[in-house]
């Protein structure tokens, strides 16, 4: 990030990122088995932090008509047909909140923290808007240094190096998840954190299993990211991206790598 008030976005923002996003949502949605927790109930009033294209945010309006559902974002919700129970609002997650404490019993960020300069303030911050007894949803990522499965694949090596250097020359941290746990434990405000960590490999075996299905909708999603990358300029970065697609599409290739996911559900302490 450029500042401590305007985060940057390495990603494009346009129809083709948005449904990119709504398919690694669903996805994710569908590795869980949820959108929501079982235990929560009657929600009323819901927020997504960093909501992208709006996909888990509509899924849970419809879900949950009842319910008040607000998709904040620094960038508008793209034209789709929203339920009536959602609105957009724009938010700098690195700003005050224009929301009072306590005002949401459930606060979700999927896959945000990551990209914002000392997200574990905006952790605490978030943990605020709870009301009492409210449920606080963390989805983040661990991108992992270890590249000795890729000797095969220095394409892939490459993107991926990319792909962390690029997060940390903005600000965010790309092991973000590796920390989360400890983080919430740390929050007095907090009466119960579970945290499930989840390693999918990119190029593991189709054999039909959530993990293995996830790990095969991540790295399409990630190779078409890579492709859209609208911050690849130079000569370097473009050769770069060119290797990790070609390896990539390669079915032949043998390569291993995998990343870590991390699922926060926290129960905030009842009045």
């Amino acid at each position: 990030m450029s500042s401590d008030k305007n985060p940057d976005y390495v990603l494009p923002v346009n129809q083709t990122e948005w449904a990119r996003l709504d398919e690694q949502s669903n996805g994710m949605d569908a590795l869980l088995g949820r959108l929501l927790p079982a235990n929560v109930k009657d929600p009323k009033k819901i927020l997504e932090i960093g909501a992208g294209g709006g996909g888990w945010a509509i899924n849970v309006a419809k879900a949950h008509p009842g319910a008040e559902i607000i998709a904040a974002d620094m960038n508008p919700l793209p034209d789709r047909p929203l339920p009536s129970n959602l609105q957009y609002k724009k938010v700098n997650a690195l700003e005050p909140f224009p929301f009072p404490a306590g005002s949401f019993d459930v606060v979700h960020a999927r896959l945000t923290m990551c990209h914002l300069i000392d997200g574990k303030k905006v952790l605490t911050r978030l943990i605020d808007l709870l009301t009492p007894g409210g449920t606080l949803l963390i989805d983040d990522i661990n991108w992992p240094a270890d590249f000795s499965g890729l000797d095969n694949a220095p394409g892939i090596k490459g993107g991926l190096t990319f792909v962390i250097t690029g997060t940390k020359a903005v600000g965010g941290d790309p092991h973000f998840g590796t920390g989360l746990k400890a983080a919430l434990d740390a929050s007095p405000e907090l009466s119960s954190v579970d945290v499930q960590e989840v390693w999918a490999p990119l190029n593991g075996k189709d054999d039909g299993t959530p993990v293995a299905t996830w790990g095969r909708l991540f790295r399409d999603t990630l190779t078409r990211a890579v492709e859209g990358a609208p911050g690849i300029t130079t000569d370097a970065q473009k050769a770069t991206q060119k290797e990790f697609l070609a390896n990539m599409a390669d079915k032949d290739l043998d390569w291993s790598y995998s990343v870590g996911f991390y699922f926060a559900v926290c129960k905030k302490k009842s009045a």
